[in-house]
């Protein structure tokens, strides 16, 4: 069960881009930003961006303190999606005796710990989450969700 939790993850972010060049040169900026739910930073998730006229997407992890870090990504118009649920699944089967699938609780997802807290389902969908921002090189992003 563990394993195909951990693949459908690796599976999210192979589809979303991920971050790799593949070899090829860089076409884009470095771009950083923060991510919160109700005014406070995530600790963990997969932020998805996807341009608002088509083409590749970009994908990061969300850290502990809700900053993400896009590579290689164009400047533009994105629409965003934030995705949790994935680690619900994977937490509930971790191996560190805190790890629970409990809204605002201690997790341990492989290398990742903090407090999980689920964001809308809606949110988790480019199409439904109303999501969007503006990739400026040196400008930060900030993706601010209301789950109220």
């Amino acid at each position: 069960m563990r394993f195909q939790s951990v693949s459908r993850v690796v599976a999210l972010v192979a589809l979303f881009g991920g971050c790799s060049s593949q070899g090829t040169a860089l076409k884009g900026i470095e771009a950083t930003g923060t991510a919160t739910l109700d005014g406070t930073p995530l600790e963990m998730g997969l932020i998805v961006f996807e341009p608002e006229g088509g083409g590749e997407s970009s994908s990061s992890q969300i850290t502990k303190d809700g900053t993400f870090k896009l590579y290689d990504v164009k400047p533009g118009r994105y629409k965003v999606a934030v995705l949790t649920s994935m680690y619900a699944g994977m937490a509930s089967q971790g191996k560190k005796a805190a790890a629970t699938a409990g809204e605002g609780r201690p997790v341990a997802v492989r290398e990742l710990d903090g407090t999980l807290r689920p964001v809308p389902a809606k949110t988790e969908k480019t199409e439904t989450s109303g999501l969007t921002a503006e990739v400026k090189a040196g400008q930060p992003i900030t993706i601010a969700i209301e789950g109220k």
